[in-house]
C-alpha cells in the first residue's frame, strides 16, 4: 500500500485558476498527463489557441508543460481586463485527499436558493460506457471516433490517480459547483 502512496505523489497536476475582481473564481485540477493528451487531441482542430490576444501554438504549450516542474509559482499568468488566469504545476499530495481507486464522479451544486441544490454520484463504471453512447455516423463519424478514444484515455488517466480529488470548482456569488472524483 505504501508503494501506491509513493507512486501517487509523483503524479503532477496542472491547476488552472481564473479569478475575477468581483470575487468569482474557477479552479480546475487535472493530471498533467491528461492535459498533454488533451492538447494532442485538440491539435487536429486548430493550429493555435488565442490567449491574451496572442496566438500560442500547441507545440509551444506542450513544451512548456513538459519542461515545467512542480512549483508554487505559476508557469503562466494572463490578465484579460478584470480577469486573471494562472496556470501552475502542483504535486498531487496538495490535491489528492486520500488513497484508493476512484469509484465515482461527484457533481455538487450549492445555490443560495435552498431548494436548488444538486448532489449527483455517478459510478465511474457508468462514465466508462459513455463513449459507447456516442454514435459514429454521418459526416462527423471520424470526429466522434476520435472523441470516444479521447474520453477513454481521460478516464484511464483519472483512474491512475490513487485517491479522491477535485476536478473543477466554481465559486460565484450565487452558487458553488464542485466536480470531483472519489
Amino acid at each position: 500500500m505504501n508503494l501506491f502512496i509513493l507512486l501517487n505523489l509523483a503524479i503532477p497536476f496542472l491547476t488552472l485558476e481564473v479569478t475575477e475582481k468581483d470575487g468569482e473564481k474557477v479552479r480546475i485540477n487535472v493530471p498533467k498527463t491528461l492535459v498533454e493528451e488533451s492538447i494532442k487531441f485538440a491539435e487536429c482542430y486548430d493550429e493555435a489557441w488565442e490567449m491574451d490576444a496572442e496566438k500560442i501554438s500547441r507545440d509551444s504549450l506542450l513544451k512548456v508543460l513538459e519542461e515545467a516542474g512542480i512549483d508554487d509559482e505559476p508557469i503562466m499568468e494572463i490578465t484579460e481586463g478584470e480577469k486573471v488566469i494562472r496556470f501552475w504545476i502542483r504535486d498531487s499530495k496538495d490535491i489528492v485527499k486520500n488513497t484508493g481507486t476512484p469509484k465515482r464522479l461527484i457533481i455538487n451544486v450549492q445555490s443560495d436558493n435552498e431548494g436548488d441544490n444538486v448532489n449527483l454520484r455517478i459510478p465511474l463504471t457508468f462514465v466508462k460506457i459513455l463513449p459507447f453512447l456516442i454514435p459514429e455516423i454521418g459526416e462527423d463519424a471520424e470526429d466522434a471516433k476520435e472523441a470516444k478514444i479521447f474520453i477513454r484515455k481521460a478516464i484511464k488517466q483519472i483512474q491512475k490517480v490513487e485517491g479522491s480529488f477535485t476536478l473543477v470548482e466554481v465559486d460565484d456569488k450565487d452558487e458553488k459547483v464542485k466536480i470531483s472524483v472519489e
